[in-house]
């Protein structure tokens, strides 16, 4: 005798609309990159390019009906953008073996914790490598915008609160220190090395604008939805096994990697730098804005609670 199932938890259902969105964009990537040639033995009486343009626009027309799905199961709308680019950049096991050690795990929710932890990450990273570059141009006479202290304040607050998703979905996934490690540790140094290299490239313009769209306040949950919490405080139950580096510990990263970028630009141009010059002012800036590094306290979110739909939430506005 089979026993009953149990009911889908709302944190349950929400999880699994969410990997139902990732999957179909990133199946409709892949059916678009393998272009119509992938119908050519399909047999029937339409061409493969028709084949072809039905299957994206059928695959197309589920992911919104998913989408539709999880708003109205009140996931927050950034999760499902974020949810959509992860499928969309269809990262598949052995890229991430070449750009990020990726753990696995056995149960779909926690291998889609993971996935989501390293949305975070990324901007996380890519935050303090934009702030880096911007402080350094500020410090350095190469900045001619207004540098506004409370778009500042913002930008630090937006990093403290990915930190904070970081930190409770790792708990989420059962992140061990070996994987964090892998996750966001020395291992990934080269990584952010690649990342400061583009962004030393992007103009003033280019900068500021990438950089105002993090500074903006952030509509998203500091606890996403769907990972285990108590209903009566909305604190997570999972227990924290490892807690990712801080925001001031990636922005003083950020300012490490963009004096390496200095220095092999000075060894590839005959040209005396200044290094000390060049990287004092980010870490004055760090560390005046900065000062306070307390341990991660939970407070009461002013957030709707999961089963409601925040009314014109978006991620980042645009300009």
């Amino acid at each position: 005798m089979t026993s009953a199932r149990e009911p889908e938890t709302l944190a349950e259902r929400q999880g699994r609309l969410l990997r139902r969105i990732q999957h179909l964009a990133g199946e409709k990537l892949r059916v678009d990159v393998a272009g119509p040639a992938m119908f050519a033995d399909s047999g029937g009486t339409e061409s493969p390019e028709q084949v072809w343009q039905q299957r994206l626009d059928h695959l197309e027309t589920e992911r919104v009906e998913a989408e539709r799905d999880a708003l109205l199961a009140g996931v927050d709308r950034g999760w499902i953008d974020d949810a959509r680019e992860l499928g969309s950049r269809s990262i598949t096991a052995a890229d991430r073996a070449v750009v990020r050690q990726h753990p696995d795990r056995a149960t779909g929710i926690q291998e889609f914790y993971i996935e989501m932890l390293e949305v975070d990450v990324w901007h996380l990273e890519r935050m303090a490598g934009l702030d880096a570059a911007r402080t350094d141009r500020i410090g350095t006479g190469r900045w001619s915008f207004d540098d506004n202290p409370d778009a500042q304040r913002q930008f630090y607050t937006n990093m403290f609160r990915h930190h904070q998703r970081i930190t409770v979905l790792a708990a989420a996934a059962q992140i061990t220190s070996i994987e964090g490690e892998q996750l966001w540790g020395a291992s990934v140094e080269g990584i952010r090395r690649m990342q400061t290299a583009a962004i030393a490239h992007l103009g003033e313009a280019a900068l500021a604008q990438e950089w105002n769209s993090y500074a903006r306040p952030d509509p998203m949950l500091r606890v996403p939805p769907y990972v285990p919490q108590d209903p009566m405080t909305g604190t997570p139950t999972a227990p924290t096994l490892v807690v990712p580096p801080s925001p001031r510990k990636m922005l003083i990263d950020a300012n490490a990697a963009l004096r390496t970028q200095f220095v092999e630009t000075a060894l590839h141009r005959a040209e005396p730098v200044d290094l000390a010059a060049e990287g004092i002012a980010i870490t004055t800036f760090v560390d005046a804005a900065l000062a306070d590094d307390g341990e991660l306290v939970w407070e009461p979110d002013n957030d709707p609670p999961p089963g409601r739909v925040r009314e014109g939430a978006e991620r980042t506005p645009e300009l």
